[in-house]
């Protein structure tokens, strides 16, 4: 007696198909993403060598990251420097973004124009043509000194802040923004990008309705545009956080491919585990206070 085969459903059909079609990105996210992860992690507790026979790695405990935090006298330095130039940098890349999206949002002829001309500097920044703009020096000297031709010597900032009486906090923190003003509005194109298409999201029966009821154009963005935009300001905040702690010319980061230079990959890997440890924290810190108090807030 045959035995009828039950033909499988359509949705079966796409079950299949579509474990086919993912299945490429979970063994690569597996073997090239994942299992690095873990092994960097366990290289942060050992010591590595390389030799004739392979890799060799012995057990160490905590004993990596007892070097760098207590008998390195440049970690702790270091892991605050670059901290607080995240700290500096993010609310000025974040006040940029949102000013550039909401005129380059507006509603008038050669706005494509002026869009693609912003975010050209993110183009060239991830080609040949920064390394080639950068071969005359560093990275942070041409900043600096585009950044000085840009602001300082167009207006002596240094001499206008000092006369406004400012805390000395304040003060330190817009001289630091002024000197690096060239490379944070390099750094905001992406933001730029992503706060335009969280206001094209945004229904424009609130703006009529803001009208209507007399709001001026700054109620407008405090009640509607800053309320419906969060979600995406999230999003900016994260994204920012992460590319400005993982540059290439963060402290911490330069000084743990110093130690893999060395072949010192246990205490280069404790180095970065621990930063991001750190940064970790931080960004827990500011998901707990968004849903705590915006989402809350403005459900």
């Amino acid at each position: 007696m045959r035995v009828k085969k039950k033909r499988k459903g359509i949705e079966s059909l796409k079950s299949q198909y579509g474990v086919m079609f993912i299945s490429h990105w979970v063994i690569g996210m597996l073997l090239f993403f994942i299992f690095p992860i873990l092994q960097s992690v366990y290289y942060s507790f050992t010591s590595l060598e390389i030799n004739e026979n392979g890799i060799s790695t012995h057990f160490e405990k905590l004993s990596n990251y007892y070097n760098i935090l207590v008998t390195d006298p440049e970690y702790l330095d270091n892991l605050l420097a670059s901290f607080s130039s995240m700290l500096l940098s993010l609310p000025f890349i974040l006040i940029v973004s949102m000013v550039m999206a909401l005129l380059l949002n507006g509603k008038y002829k050669g706005r494509i124009f002026f869009r693609g001309l912003y975010f050209l500097p993110v183009i060239f920044a991830s080609g040949a043509v920064l390394e080639l703009f950068l071969k005359a020096g560093s990275i942070n000297a041409t900043s600096s000194a585009v950044s000085s031709s840009v602001a300082f010597d167009m207006i002596n900032f240094g001499d206008v802040l000092k006369g406004l009486n400012l805390p000395s906090t304040v003060e330190k923190y817009i001289s630091s923004a002024l000197s690096n003003i060239f490379l944070l509005i390099w750094q905001s194109g992406i933001q730029t990008l992503l706060l335009i298409a969280g206001l094209q999201t945004i229904p424009d029966l609130l703006y009529e309705v803001a009208k209507v009821e007399g709001a001026t154009k700054w109620e407008e963005f405090w009640f509607v545009t800053l309320p419906m935009l969060m979600r995406t300001v999230f999003l900016v905040v994260i994204f920012t956080a992460i590319e400005l702690v993982s540059s290439a010319n963060n402290d911490i980061m330069l000084k743990a491919y110093e130690q893999f230079n060395l072949m010192e990959y246990g205490v280069g890997s404790a180095m970065l585990w621990f930063y991001f440890l750190f940064v970790g924290i931080f960004i827990a810190l500011i998901a707990f206070v968004y849903n705590k108090f915006f989402v809350k807030r403005w459900e």
